[in-house]
């Protein structure tokens, strides 16, 4: 009985610190200055394998080229062609076909908005349909950043960035670039074997305590 008091101690013990190891995850991170200039209503980017598609619309289902710029640290990013100052404003959006990003379950997409001054503001929308802005996930947001994650990055693989109509100050940002988190290879294995444990532990003790 010692003996086998030890050894689900043992088991025990690797279990805690299997759980109390920190989750690990790769970064990658999509930037949309490497074409400066009219890119067409379709560009599709790609980062550390994995492919994210970009399209301009003026209004749903209707394509509009967009326009990538690099002018200053606060004027980065894709925007719309026809827009005055190149960027997302009024009924245009800019729609992002998360795919086969979403494939690899990543932990979070991360949004990088730029260009947003004084008053200015955007929207983020979630759809499973292209060309459809679908269902609003967050209004009037000023933050630089805006991650999704789950369950928002489940239910959709479409991300639209607006920006609201009816302020004050008539906003228009730029999609600087799109950071995707990913679980890393050794995470999952470290995962699994945590898991497989955690079934012996309970196995031995279900033996220890019969």
């Amino acid at each position: 009985m010692a003996n086998t008091l030890g050894k689900f101690g043992l088991l025990m013990l690797g279990v805690c610190f299997l759980t109390a190891a920190p989750v690990f995850a790769d970064s990658t991170t999509f930037a949309f200055v490497g074409t400066l200039g009219d890119i067409g209503s379709k560009d599709t980017f790609t980062s550390g394998g994995l492919s994210l598609v970009a399209t301009g619309y003026s209004a749903p289902g209707m394509t509009a080229d967009m326009w990538a710029k690099n002018e200053s640290p606060i004027e980065t990013g894709i925007g719309l062609a026809s827009q005055i100052h190149h960027e997302i404003s009024g009924n245009m959006f800019i729609q992002l076909n998360l795919t086969q990003i979403l494939a690899v379950h990543p932990y979070s997409v991360v949004l990088v908005i730029d260009s947003i001054e004084a008053g200015e503001a955007y929207n983020v929308w979630g759809s499973t349909t292209a060309g459809q802005l679908g269902t609003m996930l967050a209004s009037h947001q000023t933050s630089h950043t805006f991650t999704l994650t789950l369950p928002d990055l489940g239910k959709f693989d479409y991300i639209s960035i607006t920006t609201p109509s009816g302020t004050r100050v008539s906003s228009d940002v730029t999609l600087e670039d799109v950071d995707v988190k990913t679980p890393e290879p050794s995470s999952a294995s470290m995962l699994l074997l945590g898991l497989f444990t955690l079934f012996s532990a309970g196995t031995l003790a279900k033996k220890f305590i019969a």
